[in-house]
């Protein structure tokens, strides 16, 4: 993460977690008589602090902090008291029309158009959870059995309209809107370090565990403390259980925000519309008005009494402001629910429900009819949800969303919308590894019955298993491209997706043409199912959307579709090859082949096969990267870093191929030579991009660099392996070892095979 986006979440954490006694202490000198109770019921789903408006350009500015006498002149002596919030059934909430009509919601977030699911997959529930389903179920410590989260409501389990206790990404967000007396039971927030919790005077689960909100809240104080220890520190540098508090606090506020997201609609004064002056909720009036209705009240009343506009002494203001907060829905202005488009089409950027109405409540700004329509129908749902039938909630739903679908549409950037949420669900990339499971499995069980009828079934599966997992892929991949309007690498995840798919494509196509069969199909099992567990888990650690809107300068859809690629085919080139020649040292280990057998031979033609074409492809798009810099950035070679991992690539592949046409190597280090190149391949791939310096270090996340070590250490294993097996197979050439029998010949014969012109010589 960027220093500025650390102190700006950081800022807006500490803000938020000591806002709430500062404003207290105000409030308990603003009147001599002691306030009314508070309806236990009321604002059920405010947050339980008041989060600070996030330290950025586009934060709202605060209002005063110390009114005038004026400002409490007009409140009416008995308005209608605060009602419990009505909630809403999770048979009509989680109804599949109502889950898919909002999932279909545009979002602007980080310079694109994305669905509301995506939004609730990746930028909300996926950060905090580390997946993109969560369970509604709470272990039991004193039964030590796994129960299911019960809803308040009726006591029943809480479940999808499947029965499932597994909610998705988009049905534990509308939980979370809606129901948040049931978000907060649910074992939201994952904390990779026990010892944090720990620090936070909670108790501990296991090392790597879930935590609901109620059950972090009770550490809020001590939240707040270690915060504000944290203020003007680099959250990198500090020991692994203080990361996991300073992410928690970030988790746990931005999901505050969301629990008092619709309090705009809900109850926006809380337990204190007794204060509300008449000007704006006479006694008369509906205690809870639509948000259209009532945001010009608010905004005439405060341009009359501007120092009425102080959360910290008006409580009925406190509540207010801190529903336009909680309506933003994150701490960070490119992150928040930016849904409604403006109506000025020169103007690019979005605005989340909170900054609509900060512009005319806080800014004296005016709103067009139009934007008056999105967020009064937006704000209905939050409104009537808990009194409507559920066919008059479903009415309401269509009748937001449409609207908000067409006011994108008449922009053009309604983006693709339906695609995208069909490529979330659809999860081909997941998909494609179970293909690649059942085609490895299949492939290992014709081994027990070689040559008989077993044998050519197991095969007959693992091919339609390898070819569907690869076409899974590559149609995951193309809908990726077509989404994103670009050719399909861009970021350092799409490199794992696009490296393992033509990995295992180039594989079956040897194995299709070699005669000896089951070694390539090997091959392209070991890298398809490595490959896929490789994006899953990446994503899954990395936290964010993967599908990145690129800055202007990169926007070169020509460069991407030709340097991009052929960089990335090298790299596949290369893993092949050491993938190959891996199998090769296991098999010569476990004596399933010998020195110069058909099997060793064919090995190494594959090896070498693939070393050619890596080298052809690296070279290409090196040249064609120094191009692309020279005429984005003025230079054509600057010693980037993963400039420099590609060189290597190049002179690796040189060198081996020299070293093997000169004799300096056979059969066995060969081999050892390419399971160098795969090293050398990871070090440029992956490394580079862990680097704190570099135009490519876009893909540093915590703890690569332990994967890094451990994938080069057994790498490291299989070389000393291979040159053990060289030495002998040297010895065994020069008569060290006995004789110099089939094994020196065959030898040879691979040589003269691979290398005509040596051997003519």
């Amino acid at each position: 993460m960027k220093a500025s986006r650390l102190t700006t979440n950081l800022t807006a954490c500490v803000a938020a977690l000591v806002l709430l006694p500062l404003l207290a202490n105000a409030q308990q000198a603003e009147t001599q008589t002691p306030a009314k109770p508070a309806d236990p019921h009321a604002s059920a789903a405010a947050p339980a602090v008041a989060p600070a408006s996030p330290a950025a350009p586009e934060a709202a500015p605060v209002p005063a902090a110390a009114p005038t006498p004026a400002a409490t002149t007009t409140a009416p002596a008995e308005p209608a008291a605060a009602k419990p919030v009505p909630l809403i059934s999770l048979e009509t909430l989680l109804d599949p029309e109502v889950v898919n009509t909002m999932a279909r919601i545009p979002v602007q977030q980080h310079g694109r158009i994305k669905p509301l699911e995506s939004v609730a997959r990746t930028t909300l529930l996926l950060p905090m959870h580390g997946k993109q389903s969560l369970r509604a179920e709470k272990f039991n410590e004193a039964t030590g059995k796994v129960e299911p989260v019960l809803d308040p409501q009726t006591g029943k389990p809480v479940v999808n309209a499947k029965g499932s206790a597994k909610l998705s990404a988009m049905e534990w967000l509308l939980i979370t809107l809606f129901r948040p007396d049931i978000a907060k039971e649910l074992n939201v927030f994952v904390v990779d370090n026990s010892d944090a919790v720990v620090i936070l005077n909670l108790h501990g689960k296991g090392k790597r565990d879930r935590y609901s909100y109620n059950e972090i809240s009770e550490g809020r104080e001590k939240l707040a403390e270690k915060m504000e220890e944290f203020r003007g520190v680099d959250p990198q540098t500090l020991s692994p259980e203080y990361r996991a508090i300073y992410k928690l606090s970030q988790d746990f506020l931005d999901f505050e925000l969301m629990l008092g997201h619709l309090d705009f609609a809900r109850q926006p004064f809380g337990d204190q519309i007794s204060k509300v002056p008449a000007e704006i909720l006479s006694p008369a009036d509906d205690p809870n008005p639509s948000i259209a209705t009532l945001l010009p009240k608010v905004a005439a009343y405060l341009k009359e009494h501007p120092d009425a506009a102080a959360p910290a002494i008006n409580r009925w203001f406190f509540h207010f402001y801190r529903s336009l907060l909680s309506a933003r829905m994150n701490s960070v202005p490119q992150e928040q629910l930016n849904i409604f488009p403006p109506d000025d089409k020169k103007l690019e950027n979005w605005k989340s429900p909170g900054v609509l109405m900060e512009e005319v409540v806080l800014k004296g700004g005016e709103l067009s009819p139009h934007e008056y329509a999105m967020l009064g129908a937006y704000g209905e749902l939050g409104r009537v949800a808990g009194t409507a039938s559920s066919g008059e909630f479903k009415t309401k739903v269509h009748e937001a969303v449409d609207l908000l679908t067409k006011a994108a549409a008449e922009r053009g950037q309604s983006g693709h919308i339906g695609m995208e949420i069909g490529l979330h669900r659809a999860d081909y990339f997941t998909n494609a590894l179970y293909m690649f499971i059942l085609g490895a499995l299949a492939l290992a069980l014709s081994w027990v019955s070689p040559g008989g009828l077993w044998e050519r079934i197991c095969k007959v599966i693992c091919w339609v298993s390898m070819i569907s997992g690869a076409a899974l892929g590559t149609v995951g991949i193309t809908i990726r491209s077509l989404i994103m309007e670009r050719p399909p690498i861009t970021t350092l995840y799409e490199t794992i997706i696009f490296i393992t798919t033509a990995s295992v494509i180039g594989a079956l196509l040897v194995e299709w043409l070699s005669r000896r069969k089951g070694l390539a199909m090997t091959v392209a099992c070991i890298a398809g199912v490595a490959g896929m567990f490789l994006s899953i888990r990446f994503f899954e650690m990395e936290g964010k959307d993967s599908l990145v809107q690129l800055q202007a300068v990169l926007i070169t859809n020509f460069w991407l579709a030709t340097h991009v690629p052929c960089i990335n085919l090298g790299y596949a080139c290369g893993m092949v090859a050491a993938i190959c020649s891996m199998v090769y040292v296991t098999r010569r280990v476990f004596r399933i082949t010998k020195a110069g057998d058909e099997d060793a031979r064919t090995l190494t033609r594959i090896s070498y096969a693939f070393v050619l074409t890596g080298l052809f492809l690296s070279l290409v798009g090196t040249v064609l990267g120094g191009i692309w810099a020279n005429y984005s950035w003025g230079r054509f070679w600057g010693w980037d870093p993963k400039e420099n991992g590609a060189l290597m690539i190049v002179l690796m592949n040189l060198i081996i191929l020299h070293a093997r046409l000169g004799g300096y190597i056979r059969e066995a280090g060969f081999h050892v030579a390419c399971v160098v190149l795969g090293m050398i391949t990871i070090f440029s791939w992956f490394a580079t991009n862990q680097l704190s310096f570099g135009l490519h270090n876009y893909g540093e996340m915590s703890g690569a660099w332990r994967w890094l070590y451990t994938i080069w250490g057994v790498l490291a294993g299989y070389v000393v392996v291979g040159m053990i097996l060289a030495r002998v197979d040297k010895k065994s050439r020069t008569g060290g070892g006995g004789t110099t029998g089939a094994s020196s010949r065959e030898e040879q014969k691979t040589g003269r095979a691979l290398h005509p012109q040596a051997a003519a010589k």
